[in-house]
């Protein structure tokens, strides 16, 4: 029987594949108990994450590079929590490892691993211990990293870490290194003050992205307290970047902004701005920024869409912290998206979603614990952001979407 099936666009190198026919008979013997409620295509899926391991310890970056597109392809076909759960540490050391290679595209490919590892885990203790390892080392790269594609990817593994297992203080620190890529101006002034250096087009909407997809799972009193003036004006002007996908970024975190915040303080603030407006006629620059408010006021309204899937099942998306969440996980999932909504908890908690033709997983009392703590939070999250933006639609219902 061949014990690894790759697609031929895909392959594993042929040492991989020797890994993984020494490994059968060990698999056998030591995933008996695993294996006995697996389907063929999770059994082959199993072999196929062993054999790719197994590549990343390879010195050859070309073989850890292999095992690297097979770990993630695995991790999209099947939503692979037991494997995961038994090797977390072992996984996170070696894809941590390939993250602080030279090369790029290994760079690039771990730090999509590492996402997908925490997206398989779900929200406990394995999410928290990946992302306390990884965070000094996502950290450094997404802020100095010299190639653009591995800096986005490690600020994508970045953002996703901090949402699935960071806790408040770290969720902050989190948010802080995105958005001091986010502020900052291509001067060398600013790579001496942020200490980071000059970001891409790209690694800035990645920044901007991540910190939104952080920015959604907060209260309305930790929205208030970050300042919003100052980041809601840096947004502003990032409306005006000459690349799109900037533009683009920074408008879903200005409506994500006036969703999750208090919308009725934020109005407050413009009519303080608008009963100023003779001060503002003396001082042109003040006057530039006199109607900020007001303008964005205007563009933003509540995000709606249903998402089909498989099974007659849909999914109703009803404001922008799910739209900002459904598209971080799609990023990242790919193909794969589906059948992770079906089957994995960590995205049933996330968008309060049971599908027709749900499996009920099995697990200890502790973790059936956790996860009803975590889907209580969620939805407490949910309801508020309901109410928000229910509220924003009464108030701005004659506006429209205008994200450049």
């Amino acid at each position: 029987m061949e014990c690894v099936k790759v697609r031929s666009s895909k392959r594993l190198s042929k040492k991989c594949k020797r890994h993984a026919e020494d490994k059968e008979n060990k698999l056998k013997q030591h995933h008996e108990c695993d294996t006995e409620h697996m389907d063929d295509d999770s059994s082959s899926t199993l072999l196929d994450l062993e054999a790719s391991l197994d590549c990343l310890y390879e010195k050859r970056s070309s073989t850890r590079e292999a095992g690297l597109k097979g770990m993630i392809d695995a991790f999209v076909a099947r939503v692979m929590t037991h494997f995961v759960d038994d090797k977390y540490e072992t996984l996170t050391h070696q894809i941590l490892s390939s993250i602080k290679q030279s090369s790029s595209t290994e760079a690039a490919l771990a730090g999509r691993a590492l996402a997908m590892v925490s997206i398989t885990a779900g929200a406990g203790k394995v999410a928290e211990h990946v992302f306390e390892a990884s965070f000094p080392h996502l950290s450094k790269i997404s802020k100095l990293g010299r190639d653009s594609a591995a800096r986005v990817s490690a600020i994508e593994a970045l953002g996703m870490l901090a949402f699935v297992g960071g806790v408040d203080l770290e969720e902050a620190s989190a948010m802080e290194v995105l958005w001091q890529i986010v502020i900052h101006k291509g001067s060398a002034h600013a790579d001496q003050t942020l200490g980071t250096s000059k970001p891409t087009p790209p690694v800035k909407a990645a920044a901007i992205t991540a910190w939104s997809l952080l920015l959604s799972t907060l209260s309305s009193k930790r929205v208030m307290a970050l300042q919003l003036p100052s980041v809601l004006g840096a947004l502003s002007c990032l409306l005006e970047d000459p690349d799109v996908g900037v533009c683009k970024a920074a408008g879903e975190a200005i409506a994500l902004l006036f969703e999750v915040g208090s919308i009725h303080l934020l109005e407050e603030q413009a009519l303080g701005e608008a009963g100023r407006a003779r001060r503002r006629k003396k001082d042109p620059s003040r006057g530039a920024a006199s109607g900020t408010w007001w303008r964005l006021s205007k563009v933003v309204r509540v995000m709606r869409l249903c998402v089909k899937l498989k099974h007659g099942d849909s999914l109703k998306i009803g404001t922008w912290s799910q739209t900002v969440q459904l598209n971080a996980f799609r990023r990242l999932l790919g193909e794969g998206f589906q059948r992770h909504l079906q089957e994995n908890d960590l995205l049933h908690q996330v968008f309060n979603f049971a599908p027709s033709n749900a499996v009920v997983s099995k697990g200890t009392a502790k973790q059936q614990k956790h996860q009803n703590c975590m889907a209580s939070k969620m939805k407490t999250q949910l309801m508020n952001q309901r109410r928000c933006a229910l509220e924003a639609t009464r108030k701005f219902n004659d506006g429209s979407v205008e994200i450049c």
